[in-house]
C-alpha cells in the first residue's frame, strides 16, 4: 500500500496537467494556461491521494468552476493593475506579472532574504482579503516558491497559480497555517542547510501573524503514518535524518518569533 501510495505522489507531482503559453494581446504580454485533455482521471486520482495522505486540499476537477477561480483569484489579489479571464472552455489567460518566481532564485542561488521577507508579507496580506467561496479569509491551497513572482523593481512579491483550493470545511487559521507550512516544506527540501533558518525566518518575520505562526508549530513534527508519503514529495524526497534536523532547527527559532 505504501509503495502503491509513494508512486501516486510520484505521479501527482511530476506529471503537468496544463500547458502554458506566452502570447501578445491588445499589446499586453500574457499567458496563456490551457488544461489538457487528459488532466481530469490525473485529478480524479490527485484528490484520491489527498484524501489518504491527509493534504487538506482539492484539485478543481471541474472546468468552469476552476477558470471561475483562478480569474476571481488572480482579480482579488492583483485587479488593481493586472486581468485575467476565462479563455474558452479550457484555458485561463493572465497578464505577466513583472519579474522571476521566487523559486528560479534558490535554484540560481540570487535569494536575498528581502525576497522571503516579501513573499512572507504578500501571502499575509492576501489571507486578509475575504473569500465568498469560503465565507471567510481566502487561502491559496499551494504557495510553494513557484508560485511567487519576485518584481524586481520594487522587491514585491506577488502570488500566482489557483489550481486547487482548500477544503472549505478548515478554519480560516487552519487553512493560513497550512499555507505556511506548504511554503516551508518546499523551501526545506530545496535550499541549501546553512540558509534554511535565515531564509524560514525572514518568510515568517515577513508574514507577521504570531497567532498563524503558533498554529503552524504544531505542525512542524515529523510525520507518522501515510502523511509521511505527502512529506516525501513536498520535501523534493529530503532524506529523513536531515529532514528531522531541519525541522529542529526552525523549531529552536520560532519562540523569538511568537514573543
Amino acid at each position: 500500500m505504501s509503495r502503491l501510495l509513494s508512486v501516486s505522489g510520484a505521479i501527482v507531482d511530476r506529471i503537468k496537467i496544463n500547458a502554458l503559453n506566452r502570447e501578445t494581446r491588445d499589446g499586453r504580454t500574457v499567458w496563456i494556461k490551457r488544461r489538457r485533455a487528459a488532466a481530469r482521471p490525473i485529478m480524479v486520482l490527485a484528490n484520491r491521494f489527498f484524501d489518504v495522505v491527509g493534504n487538506p486540499v482539492q484539485a478543481l476537477c471541474d472546468l468552469a468552476v476552476w477558470q471561475r477561480w483562478e480569474v476571481d483569484c488572480f482579480h482579488q489579489l492583483h485587479g488593481e493593475s493586472y486581468r485575467a479571464f476565462p479563455c474558452g472552455e479550457r484555458a485561463v489567460a493572465a497578464d505577466e506579472l513583472p519579474g522571476r518566481s521566487l523559486s528560479y532564485h534558490v535554484d540560481t542561488r540570487t535569494t536575498t532574504l528581502e525576497m522571503f521577507a516579501a513573499a512572507g508579507h504578500e501571502l499575509r496580506r492576501a489571507h486578509e482579503r475575504f473569500c465568498e467561496k469560503f465565507d471567510a479569509a481566502w487561502s491559496h491551497g499551494d504557495p510553494h516558491s513557484g508560485n511567487f513572482i519576485i518584481d524586481p523593481r520594487d522587491g514585491r512579491a506577488r502570488l500566482i497559480d489557483f489550481e486547487v483550493m482548500h477544503r472549505t470545511s478548515l478554519s480560516a487559521a487552519a487553512r493560513h497555517a497550512d499555507d505556511l507550512l506548504v511554503f516551508l516544506q518546499d523551501l526545506m527540501g530545496r535550499t541549501a542547510g546553512e540558509l534554511w533558518v535565515p531564509q524560514a525566518s525572514a518568510f515568517l518575520q515577513g508574514y507577521g501573524r504570531k497567532e498563524i505562526i503558533a498554529e503552524l508549530a504544531r505542525r512542524l513534527v515529523l510525520p507518522r503514518g501515510l502523511s509521511r508519503i505527502w512529506w516525501a514529495v513536498r520535501t523534493t524526497y529530503l532524506a529523513r535524518p536531515e529532514l528531522a534536523r531541519r525541522l529542529g532547527a526552525l523549531q529552536a527559532a520560532l519562540p523569538r518569533l511568537t514573543t
